[in-house]
């Protein structure tokens, strides 16, 4: 844990700015290097991303990318000075709370990545900052990234937010971070490895796929959780592939 405090503001600026970059090369070239007949059935839109859509994602991606560093430096600073609620030391009581701080990472990020979604699809919002991540309609895995300066902002905040209220370890914000850019990276790929029978059981109900965030991109309505469909459904906004309002 020593070794974990001592290079903290290591971790935590290029933490998320290293997963993003290796996770969104990672999906690229799995799913749009080799475009096998197997992975096109999957193709969410049969049309693949133009260079120019990629060009310009790309150039998006970089500015996210050190805006989240920022961010993620914010968070050192927050703990260097006390403000956070980040704990170092492990005690028998974290076999228990750890894995439901995860949880609770989660929640949080899923209530704030809704409400501030569809904040930045009101109207004035929309066509100054978030039109710049709907000029991809049918999404790549860049396209997680390719946000407005300020909306990339609005998005980082999260971190150095959630670190004030929510008690947690290192290693459980970790697990979180790396399934948050993973869940993120997934979402905009294009492609939708699940079909709809599993999509419809039990639990998988409640969750977020990549078919339902495609809608949302080709529609620029509804569907505007991230992990979860807890907020879209109780606000009336979810909508399945289909197109029809559950």
């Amino acid at each position: 844990m020593n070794i974990i405090h001592e290079y903290f503001w290591i971790l935590s600026t290029f933490l998320v700015p290293v997963l993003f970059l290796i996770t969104m090369v990672a999906f690229y070239l799995s799913y749009y290097s080799r475009k096998s007949m197997h992975l096109k059935k999957s193709k969410i839109q049969p049309e693949y991303s133009v260079p120019a859509q990629i060009r310009r994602e790309l150039n998006y991606s970089f500015t996210s990318l050190c805006l989240f560093a920022f961010s993620g430096y914010g968070v050192f600073l927050l703990y260097q000075n006390g403000y956070s609620v980040i704990y170092m030391e492990v005690n028998t009581l974290d076999v228990i709370y750890m894995p439901a701080s995860i949880f609770l990472l989660m929640l949080f990020h899923d209530m704030y990545f809704y409400w501030t979604h569809r904040l930045l699809h009101l109207p004035g919002w929309y066509e100054k900052i978030h039109t710049v991540h709907h000029l991809s309609t049918n999404p790549s895995p860049f396209t997680s990234l390719s946000f407005h300066p300020l909306e990339a902002i609005i998005q980082a905040a999260v971190l150095p937010i959630m670190i004030i209220f929510i008690p947690a370890h290192p290693l459980a914000i970790l697990c979180f971070l790396i399934y948050m850019v993973y869940k993120n990276v997934r979402g905009h790929a294009g492609y939708e490895l699940t079909n709809y029978t599993y999509r419809q059981t039990s639990w998988h109900r409640l969750k977020g796929y990549p078919i339902h965030h495609n809608l949302h991109h080709l529609k620029c309505r509804d569907n505007y959780g991230l992990y979860f469909t807890f907020w879209d459904r109780l606000m009336k906004t979810f909508k399945d592939e289909s197109g029809h309002h559950e």
